[in-house]
């Protein structure tokens, strides 16, 4: 019987916690990041990753897949990429073990065109689609080939071949990863090998998996699904769906207000602080997002605030939202400043929540 993620998370917590950070990352290619380990906890941890079947060859290798949810939770996801990507690792783990240490060469999949699972960075890229076969819809993935990084600060996208059946994607690996492995000079990599092919090179080696002209009736199911494929849009839970997105922030800013009182009462100072900024941070992008500002970092989140809302008078508590947040630069973690930094950003959360519901109201 398959053990549940949260169990398994779980128990790594309560075998982890004396040996790494508590502040664990998860990576942009969805690996989970331990921090600040020491030399000697090294067989350890990897003792306890393998003992919960986490310690296997091929991090970050074309057999680690990244990929979004699609349609196993998310309603703009036009495939099972989840079960999909599972499918193409296990390609890769069985069939190309040589490749389980080359970590420029990537697969990646999302459920539909918006790139989740950052398919057009992908050495080997797909996403969710449909095509009208025999007047019937099958699902189907649209390849991707030659994206990654460059060097230097750039990448490169990858190029659009054709659109396939989604359950002949092991097939699409399969025939690119040997034409590489057979043509390649040397160590070539493989983003330097895609780019020096014609134009057309992709589309005609891949063309004859493209052909529906004797299409199967096991292609009409989606992987992972027994029944017949359907093409439906709804709500989605990617960051193209903007009132989702700023609801999600909202969660999380109460859920950073709530570790930081917990830390306070605990006498972790400085964690408290840095709960309590982040809780600010993430209602300011929220508040922007409202307002059709675009912004990632936490110093461009800060100067938009203040240009948007502080100095157009929507928010009058301070002259400057950036020198008030910014405080923590100045203060030592004390527990005076961490008990005043926390009702600060409580007061914040207040106004934006407060904001944001008069915003739905109209």
């Amino acid at each position: 019987m398959a053990t549940s993620v949260p169990a398994v998370t779980r128990r790594l917590i309560k075998k982890l916690q004396n040996v790494v950070a508590d502040d664990v990352r998860i990576t942009v290619n969805q690996g989970l990041q331990f921090r600040f380990v020491k030399e000697e906890h090294l067989p350890y941890l990897y003792q306890t990753l393998s003992e919960e079947n986490l310690g296997l060859p091929g991090f970050s290798s074309p057999a680690d897949v990244t990929g979004c949810p699609g349609t196993d939770t998310c309603n703009l996801g036009i495939s099972n990429s989840t079960y999909a990507a599972l499918v193409l690792g296990n390609v890769v783990d069985e069939e190309y073990p040589q490749l389980l240490k080359d970590k420029e060469l990537s697969v990646k999949i999302s459920g539909c065109m918006n790139s989740c699972g950052q398919h057009s960075l992908a050495s080997i890229g797909f996403h969710g689609s449909s095509m009208k076969v025999k007047n019937r819809v099958m699902p189907a993935l649209q390849v991707m080939i030659g994206g990654g990084v460059i060097g230097d600060g750039y990448g490169r996208a990858g190029e659009k071949v054709l659109k396939v059946p989604a359950k002949r994607a092991p097939e699409v690996l399969r025939l690119v990863l040997n034409d590489y492995l057979k043509n390649k000079n040397g160590e070539e990599k493989f983003i330097d090998y895609s780019a020096r092919q014609a134009e057309n090179y992709y589309y005609q080696l891949l063309k004859p998996v493209a052909d529906v002209s004797n299409a199967k009736e096991e292609e009409y199911l989606d992987w992972g699904h027994s029944e017949t494929f359907v093409t439906e849009i709804g709500v989605g839970e990617c960051a193209g769906v903007m009132i989702d997105l700023v609801a999600t922030l909202i969660f999380e800013a109460e859920e950073k207000l709530a570790n930081s009182e917990t830390c306070l009462k605990n006498k972790a100072f400085a964690d408290s602080i840095y709960h309590a900024y982040a809780a600010q941070i993430c209602i300011a992008k929220g508040l922007l997002l409202r307002h059709e500002v675009q912004c990632n970092t936490h110093i461009g989140i800060l100067n938009d605030f203040d240009k948007t809302f502080t100095a157009a008078g929507l928010y009058a508590s301070t002259t400057s939202f950036k020198e008030q947040t910014l405080r923590i630069n100045e203060n030592p973690p004390t527990e005076d400043f961490a008990a005043d930094y926390l009702l600060q950003a409580k007061n914040f959360f207040a106004f934006g929540k407060e904001n944001i519901k008069r915003d739905n109201k109209h």
